[in-house]
């Protein structure tokens, strides 16, 4: 157990149990269960980050996030590694045409197919109703990907190349590092883009439970030791100056105090060390489905639709913002020596 960990409640330094940390400060007892630390005040919780864990992360589409995530990001993918995707797509909307038909005439057939087709449509009808960006997606996803797809968007900087450099400069000082990926979900931002091939311990971060036991059996499946921690973004349980580096990828724009958020990452970081975070933003040029397809669906969860470079700490100077793909912002910050 690491020994950096701190109340999240009156931020007083934990002491480590057999399962469990305790806080001499407000006398509270967090447990450990199955090697992930659950370091949550849930008094403090905020209401758009209760809402987004209970019904979405913790719930169906958590359990199937790394399928049904993807869908959502369709149009702004490439077509040659999003092909199962489109065809799930597509049979999406075979499958809800050929329902809808059979329970608009459910009696004109037999009643064991009519009742089956009525339940099919019943169940993803209800599914649209409760998730409607899936709805939007359904009418936005073709037209969007033809106008993407019509006038190519051209990056100054690529997603990986900006990564590359930087974790480049990492390693270049040549120690160990320790690292700490907030709101990291199931890890795919995390496992992806090159941070565990750099020479750090890591610690992923996240409000679900559902979302870290993904991880959990990821990291052990590919042998990737980890530090896997529940708690409050907003309320991050670790001491001052603990990490070099801390990321966050999809998450700051849904946040219910992103300023807060951004000021925990920055509390948290060593003096010169690195804040990476990744969510929606809109390109300049966007035309008029793509930007549907951006408020309906990409950014629908979120408070926010831009990178809040204005809400980091007036002390951050070093601050840069990259269009990285026609949706999506890549920020990166330096915390001062």
């Amino acid at each position: 157990m690491q020994n950096f960990y701190q109340c999240p409640t009156c931020s007083s330094a934990l002491k480590a149990g057999k399962q469990s940390y305790h806080c001499d400060g407000c006398g509270v007892d967090f447990e450990v269960k199955n090697d992930i630390a659950f370091l949550l005040d849930e008094s403090q919780l905020g209401w758009a980050d209760k809402r987004l864990r209970d019904d979405f992360y913790n719930g169906l589409l958590g359990k199937f996030y790394q399928r049904l995530m993807p869908l959502l990001s369709l149009p702004a993918r490439p077509f040659a590694i999003s092909k199962l995707d489109w065809l799930i797509f597509l049979c999406t909307w075979l499958t809800l045409f050929g329902s809808a038909y059979l329970a608009l005439n459910f009696f004109n057939f037999k009643f064991p197919l009519a009742l089956f087709g009525f339940s099919i449509f019943a169940v993803l009808s209800l599914f649209l109703i409760k998730h409607v960006h899936f709805f939007h997606l359904l009418w936005t996803a073709i037209p969007a990907k033809l106008s993407l797809e019509r006038d190519k968007y051209v990056y100054s900087s690529s997603f990986a190349g900006i990564h590359a450099t930087l974790q480049e400069q990492l390693k270049s000082q040549n120690k160990p590092l320790r690292l700490l990926d907030v709101s990291t979900g199931t890890g795919n931002s995390l496992l992806r883009h090159g941070w565990t091939k750099m020479n750090a311990e890591l610690t992923g971060f996240d409000l679900s439970e559902t979302m870290l036991r993904q991880l959990q059996v990821t990291a052990k499946n590919q042998q990737i030791p980890m530090d896997l921690v529940i708690g409050d973004a907003t309320r991050l349980p670790f001491a001052n100056e603990s990490f070099d580096v801390v990321t966050n990828y999809g998450a700051i724009n849904g946040y219910t105090n992103i300023e807060l958020a951004l000021n925990e990452m920055t509390r948290v970081l060593k003096p010169g060390g690195y804040g990476v975070f990744l969510d929606e933003q809109l390109y300049d040029k966007a035309t008029w489905i793509e930007r549907q397809y951006f408020s309906k669906v990409l950014s629908s969860h979120n408070l926010i639709h831009h990178c809040p470079s204005e809400f980091l700490p007036k002390e951050i100077k070093d601050v840069t913002v990259h269009q990285v793909y026609e949706f999506y912002y890549l920020c990166i910050f330096r915390k001062p020596f």
